[in-house]
């Protein structure tokens, strides 16, 4: 069959009333953006900052590889629980563990941090209790926040909306705006108050759980691994190297002691390599729709209460909110949102439930019970792939850019990977590119495409990064598209251009804020403190959200 004609939102979710059909389409083409710009920077893989990591070949595109008729996902399952907490904790006893899921670790540096930072298998949650401290409701999601920002860039209503039905008709649209010091910060692409993915409805254990938050937990991320991990590996005698936890470490695709990186790494790779039941290697790619889903729990390990009405099973109480059950053959469980909730007016509670025999008294013990999942599209391999050594650090890293925003809003590319915007006879001052291992006074162009052009205007190191204070300009004729972010230092050295980083749209695109049509100050006039806010310096010293 042809190639395929878009991507899709996760699960083909569709969170537009009738008459917002423009707004509907409008997500649908940024969304296809979205996925097209994280799957383009996955094959690029990661040659900057490592070495036998070269562009990817056996990883593909749909969108512009033909498919043939008939092609068949291949599911890759995890647990939801987060392993690490059992690695980290072995001795701490079964409900330790537990709460430890629930409510997070009792060590203050264990990573990763963040609100909700240890639910990190691509599955978060929120647990409700009554006043006897009985579970009520647990509510699940693997929604991931790319989604969201995205559709947030679209209409702030439609977010609101959804937040009232999932969380509480309580929340208020500016419960949801990212601020600085108490006031919100505005979105010059937009004109309105940004989004802030880490608002009081979704960064609780106890106040719902709309979408992932925890820094591991993005789509951008599952692509990148889902693509290094086509690479086969070879040990230092020449032999393959098929083990999970050796793969792994070998080829620097994740955190070794979750459920989800190796398996996803172990699957992936052992399709390439042909030991899976297909029998022969494959190039792959994700499967449209691309998203992380809740696979239907385990039931026959529950056991409901006498008090439970005739007939009544434990499944009865298991809602899917958002997405869908498989059908027609499907591999997966499409389900991005669910509940496991007794209504109150049968008389008894989720903790009266048991589990394997044991009464349900923290949500992760469900979460023992189900899987999450993704699926794989494997196609018949051009030529057989390269078994190259373990992946190392080169003595000398190439200059990387990760990422480009106006420095005002730089949280937002930390949070959600989505690239800069700028419209043809424009000028963008105040914006931020934060790169890896690249000297002040190095030169930083965009290509392909061109038409745009930029001025370095001030630099600082933070965090072993250098932050870069920049000035844009798109000419009057720019073609519309991707420019990639190409840095190279004064001795020449250089790796390829970072794909995607900027966007030209069409005019009428973007919001007409004053600042983005701002004539550029002098350099000495920059400083970072005066474009960057103490949130997002913050978050620069500490850890990069989504790095890869």
């Amino acid at each position: 069959m042809p190639n395929l004609p878009q991507f899709d939102p996760p699960a083909n979710q569709n969170d537009f009333k009738p008459g917002e059909e423009d707004k509907e389409k409008a997500l649908r083409s940024r969304w296809n953006d979205n996925i097209n710009r994280f799957t383009q920077q996955t094959l690029q893989n990661d040659p900057w900052s490592s070495t036998n990591q070269p562009e990817l070949t056996q990883y593909y595109n749909p969108l512009d590889t033909d498919i043939p008729e008939g092609t068949k996902g291949a599911a890759i399952k995890w647990t939801a629980f987060p392993n690490r907490i059992l690695v980290t904790y072995p001795s701490a006893g079964q409900v330790n563990q537990w709460k430890y899921a629930d409510e997070g670790p009792p060590d203050p540096n264990y990573r990763p941090q963040g609100p909700r930072g240890w639910q990190d298998e691509y599955c978060e949650w929120s647990v409700t209790r009554n006043a006897d401290n009985q579970i009520t409701k647990v509510m699940f999601t693997c929604e991931n926040r790319e989604y969201w920002y995205t559709l947030w860039d679209i209409d702030p209503e439609v977010v609101l909306r959804l937040y009232q039905q999932l969380v509480s008709p309580q929340v208020k649209l500016e419960d949801l705006y990212l601020t600085q010091d108490n006031q919100p910060v505005i979105d010059p692409e937009t004109g309105r108050p940004a989004y802030n993915d880490l608002n009081k409805w979704n960064s609780t254990t106890t106040d719902g759980a709309v979408h992932l938050i925890s820094n591991p937990n993005s789509l951008s991320a599952e692509i990148f691994l889902a693509g290094q991990a086509t690479i086969l590996r070879k040990d230092g005698a020449g032999n393959p190297i098929t083990d999970q936890g050796q793969l792994i470490n070998c080829s620097k695709y994740g955190t070794p002691n979750r459920n989800s990186d190796p398996t996803i790494g172990a699957t992936v790779n052992g399709l390439v390599r042909g030991s899976g039941a297909l029998g022969s290697g494959v190039r792959i790619s994700l499967e449209n729709p691309v998203g992380l889903y809740i696979q239907e729990p385990a039931f026959d390990r529950y056991q409901l209460p006498f008090s439970a009405p005739d007939g009544a099973q434990p499944s009865d109480y298991w809602k899917i909110v958002r997405g869908r059950k498989r059908q027609n053959g499907e591999e997966v469980d499409y389900i991005l949102h669910a509940v496991f909730e007794v209504p109150a007016e049968q008389g008894f509670t989720v903790s009266d439930i048991t589990i394997d025999g044991i009464n349900i008294q923290y949500g992760s013990q469900i979460t023992q019970t189900f899987q999450v999942a993704l699926a794989g599209l494997p196609i018949s391999q051009i030529a057989p792939p390269e078994e190259l050594p373990c992946a190392g650090t080169p003595s000398r890293p190439l200059p990387r850019p990760f990422y480009l925003r106006e420095a005002d809003v730089l949280q937002i590319a930390l949070r959600s990977s989505l690239n800069m915007r700028i419209e043809p006879g424009t000028t963008v001052d105040n914006v931020a590119l934060l790169a890896s291992d690249v000297d002040a006074d190095a030169t930083i162009e965009f290509t392909n495409g061109c038409g745009v052009t930029v001025t370095k205007l001030s630099s600082q190191v933070t965090n072993g990064d250098r932050l870069f204070i920049l000035s844009i300009t798109a000419d009057p004729d720019a073609p519309l598209g991707n420019r990639s972010v190409l840095l190279t230092n004064p001795d020449g050295s250089h790796g390829p251009a970072a794909f995607g980083l900027l966007e030209v749209v069409p005019p009428g695109t973007l919001a007409k804020v004053e600042k983005r049509l701002q004539v550029s100050r002098k350099a000495a006039d920059i400083s970072l403190e005066s474009v960057v806010s103490d949130k997002v310096l913050k978050i620069l010293a500490s850890e990069i959200p989504g790095r890869r």
